[in-house]
């Protein structure tokens, strides 16, 4: 072949062009040939989307408790852009089927578009979790009096720190702890401690 050179390709696209179609421009610049004649066809150059995950944060909760606010990260921004620069406008809808009464357990956390919208990103969504963990519930031995010479009151406990109106009577205890004392029928006039220990209690 006589054909030399090369022709000349440019567009005004760059690394920062928007979604959109750009012209590619199609010059003879160095190309040349004795036989042939150039019939010069510009192209087009497809700008798409760029692929922006939201993805929704892992939280935690004590038992009872309301939801932590749900909160998202967004990855993939280009150009060193951010939410706030990116042309994004609108949020995204972020729930959980956890409530303040949901028991210990594992909840998604699922994000959607809500009213999320942008030119130059498409939306990735991936979920989180929201893990509700046990609430602190305290067993306290009850104090006791006797006189000296009698037998040991029935030793009791009472709890505190129920959550969701619950109480003892809820189904929600089972078992119960272990109490006992060194103190005897015989035992000298004194103060003695009742000791308290889980027992099976759960």
């Amino acid at each position: 072949s006589d054909i030399q050179g090369q022709p000349s390709l440019t567009t005004i696209a760059d690394g920062k062009a928007g979604v959109g179609d750009y012209t590619i421009q199609i010059d003879i610049g160095t190309l040349s040939s004795n036989n042939y004649a150039f019939n010069l066809i510009n192209g087009n150059l497809k700008v798409t989307q760029a692929s922006l995950k939201i993805i929704a944060e892992n939280k935690s909760k004590i038992y009872g408790s309301a939801n932590p606010p749900l909160t998202v990260n967004y990855m993939g921004f280009m150009n060193g852009e951010t939410l706030a620069t990116s042309g994004i406008t609108g949020s995204p809808s972020v729930t959980t089927t956890a409530t303040m009464s949901s028991g210990v357990d594992l909840y998604d956390i699922v994000v959607q578009k809500g009213n999320l919208s942008s030119v130059n990103y498409d939306f990735n969504f991936i979920s989180g979790s929201l893990i509700v963990k046990k609430a602190m519930l305290t067993v306290t031995a009850d104090s006791k009096t006797k006189f000296y010479g009698q037998d040991n009151p029935a030793l009791t406990y009472s709890f505190s720190g129920f959550v969701n109106n619950e109480t003892a009577a809820s189904g929600v205890i089972y078992g119960a702890p272990v109490l006992a004392t060194s103190a005897l029928s015989t035992s000298d006039v004194g103060v003695y401690p009742i000791s308290i220990a889980a027992g099976n209690l759960s």
